[in-house]
């Protein structure tokens, strides 16, 4: 018979073996649920991988079609509206005909687009020489508005620009706030300012004068086709007024296409058409690997702020 001492510390030292034991299992237990762990986020990430690997490249596509969809829509507008066919149901026409030249144009890819007019936005189409009386009042967007001399620009500089230079003043009632674009001679080059509240300017591009006509895009941020940031001034409130100063002595010419609730015909000595403003459409494109959907607003030549 073993002792009681020596019983119980057999029984003390087993359990201390079935501890090591259960610590044993119990860690490979855990390892083994850690590698599995790893394996399986591993192919997560890979297939996430190769799923948005597949989506950017169909998602790519679709993005290609609707930049055609959107600068095709957008031509159609501007070339009614200086053709004179200004109606909403001719530019839906011409966007149903967009449609079929589309869904031949990509069907043979293996793709499915579709193009349908939702609504236009009416506006007025404006052309023509300015002077100092000349005034667009109550606009609420303006696109593709630009001015060209026709002579020489007055010489000035920036100092004395606010009272000699040709300007644009876009005067928002609704902040009580008025932002100059100013066009000048200055040496041999021709300058682009802007200023606020007639305050003096800041020159904000030039360009060597060559004697031939130039043109300012005012809601294009360009100058003789190169870029001018802040032409455009932002955050202008709905119903602001576009006004000229200096102009006449330059022969200067404004076109523009706007949104206004009023009738600019009696306001303005230039010329003025119904025209199209904006188009929504709805744009559909489909592939074997791809549904995408979306509504489209088409304005082209609209700032971007």
């Amino acid at each position: 018979m073993i002792p009681t001492s020596e019983s119980d510390g057999a029984r003390e030292r087993l359990r201390d073996a079935d501890r090591g034991q259960l610590l044993l299992v119990s860690g490979l237990v855990v390892a083994v649920s850690l590698v599995a762990l790893v394996v399986l986020l591993n192919a997560s990430i890979y297939s996430e991988n190769v799923a948005t690997r597949g989506i950017e490249a169909a998602d790519g596509e679709a993005l290609e079609v609707r930049a055609a969809v959107v600068e095709e829509t957008g031509a159609r507008i501007d070339t009614a509206n200086r053709n004179g066919a200004t109606t909403g149901s001719e530019i839906e026409t011409g966007i149903e005909e967009l449609n079929q030249n589309l869904s031949g144009r990509y069907a043979r890819r293996g793709g499915i687009a579709v193009v349908e007019p939702v609504a236009t936005t009416p506006g007025w189409y404006l052309s023509g020489p300015v002077d100092d009386s000349t005034t667009i009042p109550d606009v609420n967007g303006a696109r593709s508005f630009s001015i060209t001399n026709e002579s020489a620009l007055p010489p000035t500089d920036t100092g004395n620009a606010s009272s000699e230079a040709v300007a644009v003043v876009f005067n928002d009632s609704a902040t009580g706030t008025t932002h100059e674009r100013y066009l000048y001679a200055e040496g041999d080059d021709v300058v682009v300012a802007g200023g606020k509240n007639g305050s003096t300017p800041i020159e904000r591009c030039r360009s060597p004068a060559t004697g031939d006509a130039v043109t300012l895009a005012v809601t294009g941020d360009r100058f003789d086709g190169d870029p001018c940031p802040g032409v455009w001034p932002a955050g202008l409130s709905d119903g602001y007024d576009v006004e000229f100063e200096n102009a006449g002595g330059a022969g200067v010419e404004a076109t523009a296409t706007v949104d206004t609730g009023t009738d600019p015909t009696s306001a303005t000595a230039l010329t003025v058409r119904d025209a199209v403003y904006d188009a929504t459409i709805d744009f559909r494109y489909r592939t074997a690997d791809l549904r995408f959907k979306t509504r489209i607003r088409v304005a082209p030549g609209e700032p971007d702020a």
